[in-house]
């Protein structure tokens, strides 16, 4: 009998050694976004919503792709002169939690054999880079390898660095300063290192509890042509808008109406006004997500505006839960998934919603990877869903995506839901309403566009030893505990 029992003692802690961290979980009261060293010598996760006695050490499968250490973001495991193995963050953005991890086991896309993404830093012939180079080659490149061993890319979009200095100042997003059509540095300081970029558009969700927003350009005169939306989500608490600066082109004095420059404010989906000129909207308070939108014409502009905001008594983002859904109000434009495209979460339940129009608009999703289907089991696991008024066009899972239509008249809505197991990269949709009587057929696609090929294919190098860089944290061993962690009790 003792036998017996031994044997499935060792079954069980062989059982939970497999399952997977519940993300968030609370414990001694707190929330946790991630792995944890609270009351342990090693970082640990709750194997339950609300930590209870089930637990298990962190490893490679927390790892938080891509990272930002030191100003730099890596998007595979980096190299740490004072531990044995490679390292990866347990947060987006390092902060002390950290596991060992090899790039052999560990990379973007379980799929491919080769994440599809630069290794910063990486060596190449007896050089560490941790930029895209010109070495060897006439198009700025990069390894995907910590050591250059012929797998790389050439640059692009993603390997843009921000913020950058140029000319002495901060850029926090793609400019169009000199260069027509949006550029970005690859360097944190300017080194004639760029490459092209879209020039971000004004539109943002506001991820912080407090701060300072202010239109484009403020002090200095806006730009013409604009149609920009901010959202504050509220995330349970309460949105408190203070607007401390306040001049917009005047409307016609006539009818005292703003049909030339404007701000739009809405609660949830409810517009609390339209305001131009120089009398703008008064504080705003709101338990439901607060939107701005902002729409020029294409002559006289003025300063802007500039408030203070703070989001009291909400729900933290945490790394990965990004905000999901909601009433999208400008013209065009186009959403991520929570965490796309790297992996979104267990246990997403949100709706995008485009208003009902005569004319029509376009939706089409150029990136889809959702968890597959089940055999004879359809899209019953993770899954997009869209509805045109109260009527359910379909469900869609996989790799296949909603086809490209154009809906009339009514609502459309987007109902992205994920279960409690298995995750993939997501997907990115976007819209456009049409002008009236415009009724293209969206059917068609572009072609693809074609990769070049390397003009010149950087020579492999002979392997040095590793390049050394900060250790980010002492290397120790973490001896796993006798027994689960105990919170600490205040008196």
């Amino acid at each position: 009998m003792a036998q017996l029992f031994f044997f499935a003692v060792l079954a069980l802690v062989a059982s939970a050694r497999g399952q997977d961290c519940v993300f968030p979980f609370t414990y001694g009261g707190n929330t946790y976004y991630s792995c944890t060293s609270a009351s342990s010598t090693g970082v640990w996760c709750s194997l339950d919503a609300v930590y209870d006695g089930n637990w298990r050490w962190c490893d490679e499968r927390e790892c938080t792709f891509p990272f930002i250490y030191n100003g730099q973001t890596f998007t595979t495991c980096a190299a740490g002169s004072g531990l044995a193995s490679n390292w990866c963050s347990l947060d987006a953005v390092y902060d002390g939690n950290y596991v060992s991890c090899s790039d052999s086991h560990v990379i973007v896309d379980p799929l491919d054999d080769k994440p599809e993404a630069c290794h910063f830093p990486f060596e190449y012939q007896g050089n560490t880079y941790s930029t895209c180079t010109l070495e060897a080659s006439s198009d700025l490149w990069c390894s995907l390898d910590a050591v250059y061993d012929g797998n790389y890319k050439y640059c692009g979009e993603d390997e843009c660095v921000f913020p950058f200095i140029y000319n002495g100042e901060e850029q926090t997003q793609c400019v169009d300063i000199e260069i027509n059509g949006g550029w970005c540095s690859l360097d944190h300081i300017y080194q004639d290192n760029y490459v092209s970029c879209a020039v971000k558009p004004c539109s943002e969700t506001i991820t912080k509890d407090h701060g300072t927003l202010h239109s484009p350009n403020y002090p200095n005169s806006y730009n013409n042509g604009m149609d920009c939306t901010w959202i504050f989500p509220a995330r349970g608490g309460t949105v408190n808008l203070e607007f401390q600066d306040f001049a917009l082109e005047v409307g016609a004095s006539t009818f005292g109406m703003c049909e030339f420059d404007y701000v739009e404010i809405f609660a949830g989906e409810t517009s609390l006004g339209t305001w131009c000129g120089n009398y703008g909207p008064g504080n705003i308070t709101s338990d439901q997500d607060v939107t701005i939108r902002m729409v020029t014409d294409s002559s006289v502009a003025t300063k802007g505006w500039y408030l203070k905001f703070t989001v009291e008594g909400a729900t933290p983002f945490g790394p990965g839960l990004e905000p999901c859904g909601g009433l999208l109000h400008e013209q065009m434009g186009h959403r991520l998934s929570p965490g796309f495209p790297v992996a979104y979460h267990n246990d997403i339940d949100c709706t995008w919603t485009l208003n009902a129009t005569q004319s029509g608009v376009t939706l089409e999703f150029p990136d889809f990877d959702l968890e597959k289907p089940g055999e004879y089991q359809g899209c019953t696991y993770d899954f997009v869903e869209i509805y045109s008024g109260h009527n359910r066009v379909g469900r869609f899972c996989g790799n296949s995506p909603p086809p490209a239509s154009t809906y009339y008249a009514d609502r459309v809505s987007i109902r992205f839901k994920t279960d409690q197991h298995t995750v993939a990269s997501g997907f990115r949709f976007t819209w456009a309403y049409l002008p009236p009587a415009t009724t293209p057929d969206s059917t068609t696609k572009p072609d693809p566009v074609t990769t070049p090929e390397p003009e010149i294919t950087p020579d492999p190098a002979t392997t040095p030893d590793p390049a050394t860089t900060p250790d980010p944290k002492p290397a120790t061993t973490p001896e796993p505990a006798t027994n689960a962690p105990v919170a600490h009790t205040h008196n």
